[in-house]
């Protein structure tokens, strides 16, 4: 089955000419616990398209790549349980816009901070009349975040940082690899830079660290590759990232260009 999956970085969405809007819902529960939204499917422009939608567990692997999960229990801070999606299977005509309702309640008792799910929207080319044995299917995925109110602060720390210099090709690469660690209860997007100096500490280069998301509790490997030409010597390598706390996370390394 052809899965789809962009609500994570909130890009827009589209399959097999089905397309669903927004790739993202984000919900900050009111009094009680309750919130409320909805997604947008739209249908092909040319047949007419039998749906069914539903909620699924995920979370990252060390790499970043996304996991999902059909069992219970396998997410710690998932919000599966409390979501709700109508209607959960319908037809859709061709060029026809359908309204999803999602909503659902956060139990008394739930601790601050960021829970997650995310929402399917399955589809299979209808017919009255099936003349070919072959079915075309596929799937749309969106992320589902619940923020429930109360003290959230944004902690992390770089638990690892390893650095490297190729000069065995026609142009030399600085790689490396960083582990982010997310200690707080809040979905963590940091940025930042890796900055070289020789030293004397005066600044060589400056290399961008790629972005990451980081779910709560967990820890990411974030790679570096870049094209950088260096002389023989030695270096610093400092990793700087701004997570959203109050001070940035920092790590340095001291390699040697042979």
């Amino acid at each position: 089955m052809l899965t789809l999956v962009v609500g994570i970085f909130a890009m827009p969405v589209g399959a097999a000419s089905v397309a669903v809007s927004p790739p993202r819902l984000t919900f900050t529960p009111g009094p009680g616990g309750y919130f409320e939204g909805e997604i947008e499917v739209y249908g092909a422009k040319d047949k007419d398209i039998r749906v069914k939608t539903y909620f699924l567990d995920w979370d990252f692997d060390p790499a970043g790549n996304v996991q999902f999960y059909s069992e219970q229990d396998r997410v710690q801070r998932s919000a599966t349980a409390w979501l709700q999606l109508e209607p959960k299977e319908f037809l859709l005509p061709a060029k026809v816009k359908k309204h999803i309702k999602v909503w659902g309640r956060v139990p008394a008792g739930t601790e601050p901070g960021d829970y997650w799910s995310m929402f399917f929207v399955e589809f299979i080319p209808f017919s009255g009349l099936q003349t070919s044995g072959v079915k075309i299917s596929g799937r749309v995925g969106g992320s589902v975040t619940i923020t429930v109110p109360g003290m959230i602060v944004p902690t992390g720390r770089i638990s690892s940082f390893t650095i490297t210099y190729k000069t065995e090709e026609e142009n030399p690469e600085l790689g490396g690899k960083i582990i982010f660690e997310n200690t707080g209860n809040g979905i963590l997007e940091p940025t930042g830079r890796l900055e070289i100096k020789d030293l004397q500490n005066k600044l060589i280069g400056t290399v961008p660290i790629p972005p990451a998301k980081i779910l709560p509790g967990a820890k990411r490997e974030i790679e570096l590759r870049h094209t950088l030409t260096l002389e023989q010597g030695k270096y610093i390598a400092i990793a700087l990232l701004d997570y959203g706390g109050e001070k940035l996370a920092g790590y340095q390394r001291i390699f040697e260009v042979k």
